[in-house]
């Protein structure tokens, strides 16, 4: 499906960014190198809104697609996400009174609810993957598998129960936004807090991320378009502050308005991002092409993901020998589209590793320093571990 309207504000001015044509989606692991099963492919871009701004993918796959029982992503298998849930998990205290009721959806497998439960909230939520969310239930939470939409606060009799709703590194992944943040409000309790946390889509362009580009990431947020979203639905938007998270991201802080007719606080001006993808590719294909002459075949690590659609953008999988992977979800598998194998890391040593999970660069180099001969990172830049 081809959207042809803003999902942020349903404009139609939709300006193309890039077209990455025909790519695998990031969060399929096959079990066959691509010589043998080749991956599906569908259209990818990147749009931005002329009216309000919104970064998006208006290229849809299949829902079933993306999140289905196979579904490869757990965020307790990454140290860092692990560090970051837990330091949420202390600055959502400070908004809340013992026994205060929290809501999260997009979930996953209950890294942030857990660290909430232990302190005495009374924790639920939902995730679309039925795989990771079983994770969840085993931690003893109470998680549903699905969508969040007004039926499902209906069906479970939780209109004005939570105290904060919050979702994590979710938004980016849902088409109709309006219908979501409607849920939003009937979870929400008097004076509730809906507090979302996204990837800052400015730096896409100021720092070439272009890696964080695919199917499943359906919208880039600014804190100008997304505290222009927030508003529209009818919240205020108290303040947005800037994280670590996934190399840069915005915590947002909001509650529902008392006003909905006054005008939202974004910025009337939209700037136009340049296409700053094809310089970034061609960049990061160079310099994998010369250590690659420098060193023979290239090892990775890192299989998230961005790490997937890097491989896949720069058109590089015959330079990599295999990729390093933490998570058992992974290992075993192939960097989708290529024969590129993904192995456990069991203290292997070799010529040169290329970090792909470059937001996570400093834990993966102190984990394999002293057994390349150079370890780098292409993104943002070039830079040597």
């Amino acid at each position: 499906m081809r959207s042809t309207y803003c999902r942020g504000c349903s404009s139609g001015n939709l300006v193309t960014l890039h077209d990455f044509g025909l790519q695998p989606l990031a969060g399929n692991y096959p079990k066959n190198p691509n010589s043998v099963v080749p991956a599906e492919k569908y259209p990818l871009d990147l749009t931005q809104c002329g009216a309000c701004g919104l970064l998006q993918v208006v290229n849809l796959p299949p829902i079933e697609e993306v999140f289905h029982e196979d579904y490869r992503y757990s965020s307790s298998t990454v140290p860092g996400l692990v560090r970051h849930f837990a330091e949420y998990a202390g600055w959502l205290l400070g908004y809340l009174p013992h026994g205060a009721k929290v809501f999260e959806f997009g979930c996953n497998d209950g890294v942030l609810l857990e660290q909430l439960q232990r302190r005495g909230l009374l924790c639920k939520g939902i995730d679309a993957s039925d795989n990771v969310a079983a994770i969840a239930r085993s931690k003893g939470l109470d998680v549903a598998t699905g969508f969040l939409s007004v039926d499902f606060v209906r069906a479970r009799d939780y209109e004005g129960c939570f105290d904060i709703v919050t979702c994590s590194n979710v938004f980016a992944h849902i088409h109709d936004l309006s219908a979501t943040l409607q849920a939003v409000r009937m979870l929400l309790a008097p004076n509730g807090l809906f507090v979302i946390e996204v990837h800052d889509g400015e730096l896409l362009s100021n720092e070439g991320q272009f890696d964080t580009v695919y199917h499943e990431h359906l919208t880039y947020f600014t804190e100008a378009s997304l505290r222009g979203l927030v508003e529209r639905a009818g919240f205020d938007s108290i303040a947005c502050m800037h994280t670590a998270m996934h190399g840069g991201g915005l915590r947002l802080i909001a509650r529902i308005g008392y006003d909905t007719s006054l005008p939202t606080t974004a910025n009337d001006a939209i700037p136009i991002f340049n296409n700053f993808v094809a310089p970034a590719i061609n960049r990061c294909r160079a310099e994998l092409e010369r250590l690659h002459e420098n060193y023979g075949p290239i090892v990775g690590y890192g299989a998230a993901g961005r790490s997937q659609m890097f491989i896949n953008f720069t058109g590089t999988g015959h330079l990599f020998g295999h990729v390093f992977d933490d998570s058992i979800f992974r290992q075993g598998r192939y960097i989708v589209g290529t024969d590129v194998p993904i192995i456990p890391y069991e203290g292997d040593s070799g010529n040169c590793a290329v970090i792909l999970a470059w937001n996570y660069a400093p834990d993966i180099a102190t984990k394999i320093r002293g057994k390349f001969k150079e370890i780098v990172t292409l993104l943002p830049e070039t830079r040597l571990w």
